[in-house]
């Protein structure tokens, strides 16, 4: 809910909110043979059900009132109790608001830390204030603009590389290495076409475009022909790429995601295991889960870099220079975690890497 939604909601609830604890003040100045109104139960009542968490402070800052939903943001707080108790950051907000005029902060309270967007005002010498949690909008922008600078980063090196690839091309007398330069163009707009759609992917994946469960997939069918398109691919081609799957291994995953799994496990075995190094492709189907295990017996993968693999972007020093897009494994992470399975990576740092991902077996 935005600040503008939740500043709606919580004015049309204000004048009752209000009238509860005006009807509280005057209940405590009449005889004690006056009947207690009927409204403040229910306005009481109203406030509780609310969405949105409603405060409001007396004029010594003392809490006058607060809602369940309050009451969850500000875990202890109760009624009577004075606000800086909870906060002093949201307290000093709150004592700077002045009659006639309009607060809206965000303050950062709590373990682990909340960002909490305040919108306050003065009503009859009371601050009414509504809060709103805001962490994952703020986590999604700071995520936003972290994925920005990374594919802008990451497009520019490849672009760059091909700008060169074509001024060289350019040159005089280099018909013997004409060949060889388009080749690795080629090789380079095929590397920010995968980087495309791999980002594209991911963004569907985050809004949730792509069903998690779309149809059952022979996984083991998916393994042969991956890792037989790899062997006839250049980056597989005279590698020695070992392969250990039954005949059927079903799972409840799309057949186009199992496809993205295991083609990035096993390109990246390829691509970070080094020149030379052989890739080991098993699958198993056994107690409800399918295991796949892709290892190498190259460089491994130093202790310092093993538990970020699987973040966007993220390449361990050995391959920055190397070809990929640092997407392969955040992507294998989010397909198997929204079907139920679990991806790990095992590394000595210097006898290879082994990825095993484990998925639940189509019922």
């Amino acid at each position: 809910m935005s600040a503008e939604t939740a500043l709606i909601v919580a004015a049309a609830v204000l004048v009752a909110v209000l009238l509860v604890v005006d009807i509280r003040r005057r209940r405590a100045a009449l005889p004690a043979v006056a009947a207690p109104s009927p409204q403040a139960p229910v306005t009481e009542a109203l406030a509780e059900v609310l969405p949105v968490a409603l405060l409001v402070l007396d004029e010594q800052g003392r809490t006058a009132l607060l809602n369940d939903a309050a009451r969850r943001l500000l875990p202890g707080l109760q009624v009577g109790d004075a606000l800086r108790s909870a906060s002093d950051s949201l307290a000093d907000i709150l004592a700077a608001v002045r009659p006639g005029a309009a607060v809206r902060e965000t303050v950062v309270l709590g373990e682990p830390p909340r960002s909490l967007r305040v919108a306050a005002t003065v009503w009859d010498g009371r601050v009414v204030a509504s809060l709103e949690d805001v962490s994952e909008d703020v986590d999604f922008e700071e995520s936003r603009r972290t994925f920005s600078a990374a594919v802008s980063h990451e497009l520019r090196t490849p672009l760059a590389r091909i700008l060169g690839l074509a001024e060289t091309l350019a040159l005089p007398d280099l018909d013997d290495e004409r060949a060889e330069l388009v080749v690795q163009i080629e090789n380079e707009v095929d590397g920010m076409r995968r980087l495309i759609d791999e980002m594209l992917l991911l963004a569907a994946l985050d809004r949730g475009r792509l069903a998690v469960a779309d149809g059952v997939a022979d996984l083991a069918g998916v393994v042969r022909g991956v890792v037989d398109d790899a062997r006839g691919r250049r980056l597989g081609r005279g590698r020695v790429i070992r392969i250990s799957v039954p005949d059927v291994v079903e799972v409840p995953v799309a057949v186009r995601l199992c496809e993205v799994v295991v083609q990035n496990l096993v390109d990246n075995a390829l691509i970070h295991g080094g020149q030379g190094a052989a890739v080991d492709v098993a699958l198993t189907g056994a107690d409800g889960m399918a295991v796949l295990t892709v290892r190498d017996d190259g460089i491994g993968i130093p202790a310092q870099h093993l538990p970020y693999v699987f973040q966007r972007f993220y390449r361990g020093d050995a391959s920055r220079t190397g070809p990929g897009s640092g997407l392969g494994l955040a992507l294998v992470k989010h397909i198997v975690e929204a079907h139920g399975g679990v991806v790990v990576a095992d590394s000595d740092g210097q006898s290879g890497t082994e990825l095993r991902v484990r998925l639940p077996l189509a019922v």
